[in-house]
């Protein structure tokens, strides 16, 4: 269970933040073994903090993972030159040119200038920062490395965001290709191809076969647009719905991960983005169980989450993750073993943000690879089927040329 805390320090400072224990004597314990003392302890329920809906106004203007990155630069910078928080957050209010984060900034200052803590003021702004962000700046307060922590996150989110812009660079070109190759495709079926067949009938050629066969469909489909336009945009509408669901979802997830072509880039990046953020999660002080269910909340697929559920049971009930780990298909066995060398040694965080590092490139690596071998694959696909329309249309008209020799 989730705890919010309020305590002293030995220094007298006031501190809020949040801690996962299993009764409320263990959440004082761990306060205690951080050498505070508890004022008051408050229990809530991640989970449906989890997945409650998001503010109403976050739908309004979104903000960018560049601006989060912008504020938490910034904020990194200045607490790092010994600048308090609060000062911080009113220089970055002023330097603000996105609407609703300025907003969100002026609120989270008023927060902090009337007595909250930076992690209170952020948790009512979780649309905007994220259950992670705010978890780990919840950790920052009670370590006292408000700095630190801060250059984690925003190391973590260029990370995330080059990862995005790879995503789309790679992966535009080879779309844009296979668009346009359909696009010219059917211009030649429904367009080209009509206008020809009437030419062959008027001279009254034996036609190909395959000429025949792309003339019936041509045909076919101009003659009763009727039918196949409603039937076409009802079976693209039934696997929007299918796709949108959670059969759907949970058949996409699968082979993303399992499918030939692209599991090893899908496990290396989702495998190396959850090893990061627990990283950067338990090196910001937060628990190793909150770790846990911050990740698996800010991962969308839904096999990668089951396997964060079995990690959670597995410590709670006092048990490793390594055997979780060895014994998914999931994850690469080096990182299994790495893990259970962490488990051993104590160093688990360190560990785990080096493998999410070392995974995220590599997958990159690989994503970049076969962007580079499906560019010629499509050429030579999208190729063969222009080719094969316009044999359709030339090869009566050879034969017709020969035939008036």
């Amino acid at each position: 269970m989730q705890y919010e805390y309020t305590a002293k320090s030995n220094a007298g400072q006031t501190l809020h933040g949040v801690l996962i224990a299993a009764s409320p004597e263990e959440a004082s314990s761990q306060l205690h073994e951080r050498e505070l003392f508890p004022v008051s302890l408050k229990a809530t329920d991640l989970d449906r903090a989890m997945f409650r809906r998001p503010h109403r106004r976050a739908w309004r203007t979104r903000v960018s993972r560049r601006d989060l990155v912008t504020l938490t630069s910034q904020l990194a910078i200045m607490t790092r030159s010994g600048v308090d928080l609060a000062s911080a957050l009113e220089n970055v209010v002023g330097q603000c040119n996105h609407p609703t984060l300025k907003t969100v900034l002026e609120e989270v200052h008023q927060d902090v200038l009337s007595g909250k803590s930076v992690s209170s003021a952020l948790r009512n702004h979780e649309h905007v920062f994220g259950q992670g962000y705010v978890a780990a700046m919840a950790a920052a307060e009670a370590s006292g490395r408000l700095p630190e922590v801060l250059n984690r996150l925003a190391s973590l989110l260029r990370s995330e965001m080059r990862m995005r812009s790879t995503l789309r660079t790679l992966l535009a070109y080879p779309i844009l290709l296979a668009s346009i190759s359909m696009l010219v495709i059917m211009a030649l079926m429904f367009f080209v191809l009509p206008q020809f067949a009437g030419v062959f009938e008027q001279l009254d050629l034996e036609l190909p076969v395959i000429t025949r066969f792309l003339i019936a469909i041509s045909t076919e489909v101009r003659g009763r647009i009727w039918l196949w336009g409603p039937l076409v945009l009802g079976g693209v509408a039934g696997l929007a719905v299918f796709a949108f669901s959670a059969s759907g979802h949970r058949l996409r997830d699968r082979c993303l991960l399992n499918a030939v072509l692209v599991r090893d880039v899908t496990r290396a990046l989702l495998i190396g983005r959850a090893f990061r953020l627990l990283g950067t999660m338990l090196e910001s002080g937060v628990p190793l169980l909150e770790g846990l269910r911050l990740t698996r909340a800010s991962i969308r697929n839904s096999i990668v989450r089951e396997l964060f559920d079995v990690l959670e049971c597995e410590v709670l009930n006092g048990r490793g993750m390594s055997h979780t780990f060895l014994s998914s298909p999931h994850v690469p066995a080096a990182a299994a073993q790495m893990v259970a060398t962490a488990e051993q040694t104590g160093t688990l965080s360190s560990v785990a943000q080096l493998m999410g590092e070392f995974f995220e490139e590599e997958g990159e690596t690989r994503l970049r690879e076969l962007a580079t071998i499906l560019e010629p694959i499509i050429i030579i696909v999208m190729g063969v089927i222009v080719a094969f329309v316009v044999m359709s249309v030339m090869l009566p008209v050879f034969d017709f040329a020969t035939a008036g020799r």
